[in-house]
């Protein structure tokens, strides 16, 4: 089962040269244009040079083509966006991510109630199927960022993943906006991981809102940002967050305290609050970390710790030898070398609602970083989350 549409800012410059100019804005608001996977895939396996998108593969009318022939159908109940990792071509994201959605429609809790292609006939019978209930159906659709597909750019894709965080935003909520009001759920690989939890840092310190023209929708979103709700559906901006081998540094989803004398409420004292631990506390639903210690492709990304943690060892020592007087090369925990999140266990003092999954336990087999879309095991426990009910 391929994932036909998905949304993306790779090539925009191009949009310039293929679209006149009102057409070209129209695709650029939010910061994202819709691909037709099936046009694009014809495209680059007849080119033998393709850079870039033509106009041919584009989705002029994604308001009609996406959202309202597809995404707003009453049967869809969860919509969940795939994003893809470092060094990752727009042609293997779609195949990586459609491996996955074809283990899924095996899966128990999602058999034959998995939908990524509106123009197929499977997926045609099931959104027009009387035995088919309202809200029943799970969609897929992907989310492809401007990675550069080249093992030596993982300093400039950790660049082009968090200028596109407000991207993957602006996307979600238009899917909130819809009136069907499906729930919103992200699986997320690798440094796709490090994109989304830029995502919900950006939105909880208010450092940017999601492009939505109508105020009213405008109005649901920042209440559901800063959690003005009591309702569990309507209480999150991602209800379930689905994290495959996450290139995040496990420090930064914790948070340290000190526990004070005095007895109540406020008896603990922040030491230290990682960079993404508010973002997912308060914006997402559930946290689901996918680990595993058989993570080669994650040791190898360790290294780019190295230079930081030969300065912090630096600072360290001249401390000691000025007895702590240059206090102009003081550390802080943010310089200390970290454990990548997809490698082991998320730590105890990490959000309260995140909890991991040894994929190496779940599939009786060793994991590599790309092996989690093809397990029969870890797609079964991957549909069981998504149709879990929120607390």
């Amino acid at each position: 089962m391929s994932i036909r549409y998905f949304a993306t800012n790779r090539d925009c410059e191009n949009l310039g040269r293929e679209f006149s100019r009102g057409e070209r804005l129209g695709l650029q608001k939010g910061g994202y244009h819709f691909v037709d996977m099936e046009a694009y895939m014809s495209y680059y396996l007849s080119e033998v040079d393709a850079k870039t998108m033509p106009k041919s593969v584009i989705v002029n009318k994604s308001q009609e083509t996406v959202f309202k022939e597809f995404l707003e159908n009453e049967k869809i109940g969860r919509v969940v966006i795939c994003v893809h990792g470092f060094c990752v071509n727009f042609h293997d994201a779609q195949s990586w991510y459609s491996i996955l959605t074809d283990t899924l429609k095996h899966s128990k809790s999602l058999k034959d109630k998995v939908v990524t292609d509106p123009k197929n006939q499977k997926d045609i019978a099931l959104l027009n199927s009387n035995n088919v209930k309202k809200r029943e159906l799970t969609a897929f659709i992907g989310f492809s960022w401007p990675s550069n597909g080249n093992v030596l750019s993982y300093l400039s894709d950790q660049g082009e993943a968090r200028s596109s965080a407000n991207v993957l935003a602006n996307l979600i909520a238009r899917i909130r906006g819809m009136l069907n009001n499906p729930s919103v759920n992200l699986i997320c690989h690798s440094m796709g991981n490090f994109l989304a939890c830029h995502m919900f840092k950006q939105l909880v310190k208010e450092e940017s809102i999601p492009y939505e023209p109508d105020a009213t929708k405008l109005e649901a979103l920042k209440k559901r940002i800063s959690r003005d709700t009591a309702e569990p559906e309507g209480k999150y901006f991602v209800d379930r967050y689905i994290m495959l081998a996450p290139d995040v540094e496990r420090r930064h989803v914790t948070k340290c305290v000190k526990i004070l004398d005095n007895i109540g409420e406020n008896n603990e004292e922040a030491q230290y609050v990682g960079q993404f631990y508010s973002g997912l506390e308060h914006l997402v639903g559930q946290v689901h970390n996918f680990y595993s210690r058989f993570d080669g492709a994650l040791a190898i990304s360790n290294f780019e710790k190295a230079p930081r943690k030969a300065i912090v060892s630096a600072k360290g020592m001249l401390d000691k030898l000025t007895f702590g007087m240059i206090d102009f090369l003081e550390r802080n925990p943010d310089e200390k070398w970290e454990q990548r999140l997809g490698s082991s266990q998320h730590p105890i003092i990490a959000t309260r609602n995140m909890k991991s999954h040894n994929a190496v336990e779940l599939s009786g087999r060793e994991i590599g970083h790309s092996d989690y879309v093809d397990s029969k095991e870890i797609a079964e426990e991957i549909a069981s989350i998504l149709v879990s009910p929120l607390e």
